[in-house]
Formats: C-alpha cells, structure tokens, sequence
C-alpha cells in the first residue's frame, strides 16, 4: 500500500518571520532550520545528506552565467557555481578540572555514527579543517572575509577556481556562507554571498514550522508503519520540491515528475523485498526504515553525491538508496549528450533496472548483521535481480539476464577478453573487485557466475555446487556472530570491520571446502558461452 502527503495542501500560510527578501532573493523555507536567510533565485537547492551536520543548505547555479557563457561547456561543468550555508555552536566556556563524568565515549559503533562524528565542529579551527584543498586567507580589511584558492588543478589552464567565505557570530553560534566558482564569475558571486551573509540570522518559533511537524505526525498516527521516527525525521529534512511515498518497508523520497515511476517504483520495491526475505532470511528482526531517494535527472543524483560512472548507490552511513529518473535524463539530454548514448534510450526499465539492484544492498547490509559479504555476492546477486521482472500484480515473475553485463560476460569466457579466474574474483576485497582498469570484469563475472548457480542444471543436480550459495550465506551470518561474541562489552565500528573481514574468509573457506575451484570455473564459462542471448545484436565480437 501506498501514501502520500502534500503538506502544503494542509498547512495554512503563516506571514514569515524573516524579511522579506530583496529583489532576486528567495527565502529559505525550511523551517527547521535553526538560521534564516535569503538565497539568490539563479540557484536551486541540493539536498544535504542526513550525516551533515553543520551545513544548512547548497545551493548550485541553474544556468551558465553571463561571466562563463563563451567558456568550454565542460570546463564549466566541472566547477559548477555553488553556494553553501553553515551554522554551528560554540561550545560553552567551563571552569575547574574536568570530572570523570567528561570523559569522552567509546568509538563509533556504526558507519553513520562515524560520519556524524566526523561532521560535527565546535571550533572554526575544526570547521576550516574541511577545506583542506583550499587556501584560505583572511582578506586585509575585514578577518571575517576569506578569500578561497583552490590547491588542486584547474580544469581550465587559463582560469582558476575561486571563492569567498563570509562568518559572523550571534550569540555561541557561527554562522556564514561560502560558495566557488571560476574566477571569472567570482565578484558576481561575492555580491551574492554579501547579501546572502547579511540576511543570516538564528531562526525565531515560527508555527509554520510546528504545523508542518502536526501534519506529519498525523499521517503516522495510524500506527499502521514501523520506523515512524526515521520517516518523520526524512520528511522534515526534505529540500523544497521534493516529496515522499510511504510504503510497508520504504519511505520514497523523491524530486521527479514522473508518477507512473514513482508508483511504479513503490509497487516493484515491496515485490523485490518479498523476495530478498524468502532467499535471505535476516539474522533478526529488521526494523529500520529504508530511504530511497529519487533524483530528478542524473546531473542531480552527481550533484547529490552519486558517483561518476554510477548509475545509482547504496550508502550504508547515510542509510539511503540513490539514483535518478532515467526517463527524463533522457528528455533534458542536449545532442551531444545524446550522440554518446550512440541511439540507446533511457527509460524507466533503466531507473527499475538500478532500483532492483540497489535494492538488494539494502537489504542484505541489514539482514546478516549491518555489514557486507564479499562483492561477488554483493554486486552478483545486485545484477542478478537487476533482471527481475515484475508484474502488474506486483510479483516478481521470472529474473532474466542483465543487460548491462551479458555481453562483457560472453566477451570474457568466450574470447578471454579481461578473463578474472574464478578464484580471484572470489577472494576479492573492495580495492580489488573496484579498481577502475578492471571494475567492469569483475562485475560481469560475479554476475554470470550467480546466474550460473541459480540457473544451470548441471548445478541444480550437482551435490555441492547446488548448496554453495546456501552454505556461504549461513556460514557469514554464523561467522559474524561468532566473532563479536568474543569482544569484550560492546563492538564499536572498528571491531565490528575487523569481524566482517574475518567472516567473509571464513565464509568463503567454508564454501569452497571440497570444491575443485577449475572445474567449478570450466563449468561457470561453458555455461556462459551456451547462454541464450536475448540481444544479440547490441553485442559487438572483440577484434
């Protein structure tokens, strides 16, 4: 089931507490905020992950600017003009010899912990510690004006990329804006920033903002969905534009156009979960909420944070699942982007394709213990439901090959194009499986491998190779346990990397006891050379 909630349909408009903002302003509208201030209409803003905790908005340019219009397209894509706003409290002032009560925690004990700490400053020194690829000098007249060099290369060999960061205190709190760009356009965006600084202020009680709160916690009133805290906690973070869609185990928060997607994608999402929970049952219970976040366009989802040459990831510190609608990407392409998709076009089967994938990182992170098994499960089993195909009914019918990997797959057993040895991609560690001159092999291997146990007969009917999958996922789970019982008191994050990485060896030994490991590989590439293509002809022969 699904629901959604138009807030502003139900809030009744209160007269803002700030000032109205000057010509070219806007307000900022969260009114969650603990600052006020204007923002220049020439930007719109980018959501913030929910770890960023001293950041209240970013804003990025939504046109070229007159300053930058005959400069190279690309040089201008790489720096994108961009305004961010900030406020954080000073810690008070304390006298006399600390207790024993002030000594500091433990470490971490999860990733988000982890990034949270990181994020969190109670001192200018920690905060400009962040900008550690910038040169940051205090301009002579006034010490609460930077003035930012970025240390790196310029994408330009005629430009530089520059910027300016404007503070000042109320009361313990630090507030200010800072925003980049190429040199070009630096004084515009400095007159910007001027005014953007001037109109800071701490938030007053506005009941705009408690109406807002009110109307979320009706919609949760019901008790009909599990992890209301963390669902009212995302909607109240929502950037303007956006909206979200609840459903049994998902909260979808989204900024696309597209409903059809959008239901499309909370019907098919409670599909796959049914079935990550038959094929995986969880270690135990999983409460958490799941966040998916919908970008409009994939220049947004980059924007967000999304990895170049990603087409969507699943961040287990920020506890999100990311990617865009493909569909529109493809309507706001210009020609040139357009002639690199060389006569493909994206639609929602692309958007649908990532979601399924993605979706099982989500799940799998949660259901053996809040970390993850080698990527050879990870990402086969990611690509492997990435061929899922659901029906109107919401069921998940049949899986079928992935189309993004068959080809590479063939490529490599057929032609011995990148080839992986079965046993390497089995024992490989992040920086292995992810090194970008081979990223794209291991992939397409993990994936036909997974295809090859779940669909080959010669498995089906072998006595070992048949329970392989079975035996790693038990075997992780029990690993898992086994090595943070042996921690003294609670595991903090530290301990519980070492843990995984030692289940995941253990994991896989226990797997591939008694397996000759080359007939099991002899098997997978036959196997992969016989497959039934359905696109034979988007694949290319190797030279």
């Amino acid at each position: 089931m699904v629901r959604s909630l138009s807030l502003g349909l139900l809030l009744v408009a209160v007269a803002a507490a700030t000032a109205q903002a000057p010509p070219g302003f806007k307000t900022y509208e969260n009114k969650h905020q603990k600052v006020t201030f204007h923002y220049p209409t020439v930007y719109s803003e980018v959501p913030l992950p929910p770890t960023e905790l001293v950041l209240v908005a970013r804003f990025v340019m939504k046109t070229v600017p007159p300053e930058l219009k005959r400069v190279d397209e690309r040089i201008v894509n790489a720096v994108e003009p961009q305004i961010q706003v900030f406020a954080f409290d000073m810690p008070a002032a304390t006298t006399g010899t600390p207790s024993d009560a002030a000594k500091p925690a433990s470490g971490p004990t999860t990733v988000r912990e982890a990034m949270e700490a990181q994020s969190r400053v109670t001192s200018w020194a920690e905060f400009v510690s962040r900008f550690a690829a910038w040169d940051l000098k205090p301009d002579v007249k006034d010490p609460d004006h930077f003035v930012m060099n970025y240390k790196g290369q310029s994408p330009s060999p005629t430009m530089s990329v520059t910027g300016h960061m404007l503070r000042k205190q109320i009361g313990s709190t630090v507030v200010g804006a800072f925003g980049y760009t190429l040199d070009a356009h630096s004084d515009t965006m400095l007159k910007q920033l001027v005014k953007v600084q001037k109109s800071l202020a701490l938030a007053e009680a506005d009941t705009t903002g408690d109406m807002e709160a009110a109307a979320i916690d009706r919609l949760y009133a019901s008790g009909k969905y599990r992890g209301v805290e963390g669902r009212k906690k995302a909607r109240l973070e929502m950037s303007a534009g956006w909206r979200a869609i609840d459903t049994e185990n998902y909260l979808i928060v989204h900024h696309s156009k597209n409903d059809g997607l959008i239901r499309r994608i909370a019907r098919d999402i409670e599909a796959m979960r049914a079935v990550y929970t038959e094929l995986f049952p969880p270690a135990a219970p999983m409460d958490q909420v799941s966040i998916v976040r919908v970008c409009r366009t994939m220049e947004e989802y980059f924007q967000y944070g999304g990895p170049r040459n990603s087409g969507g990831f699943w961040h287990s510190g920020n506890e999100e699942l990311v990617f865009y609608d493909y569909s529109y990407t493809m309507k706001v392409m210009d020609d040139d982007q357009r002639k690199l998709m060389g006569g493909r076009k994206l639609t929602n089967d692309d958007s649908l394709l990532v979601l399924y994938h993605e979706a099982f990182h989500q799940y799998i992170h949660y259901a053996i213990g809040e970390f993850s098994p080698h990527d050879w499960f990870n990402e086969g089993y990611g690509d492997f439901f990435s061929g899922a195909v659901v029906s109107d009914s919401g069921k998940v019918v049949r899986i079928d090959p992935s189309p993004w990997r068959i080809h590479l797959a063939k490529d490599m057993c057929e032609y011995g194009k990148g080839f992986v040895p079965l046993q390497e991609i089995l024992g490989a560690e992040r920086a292995v499986f992810y090194n970008p001159a081979r990223i794209g092999y291991f992939y397409a291997g993990a994936w036909s491998f997974l295809f090859f146990l779940k669909n080959a007969k010669e498995v089906a009917g072998h006595p070992v190779w048949s329970k392989l999958l079975d035996t790693y996922l038990t075997s992780i789970k029990a690993s898992y346990t086994e090595q943070l019982n042996k921690v003294e008191g609670k595991a903090d994050l530290a301990q519980k990397q070492v843990a995984a990485f030692a289940a995941r060896r253990a994991a896989l030994a226990k797997m591939l006891e008694g397996v000759d490991v080359k007939e099991l590989e002899t098997a997978w590439k036959r196997y992969v050379i016989d497959m039934k293509d359905p696109w034979p002809s988007l694949r290319k022969k190797p030279k």
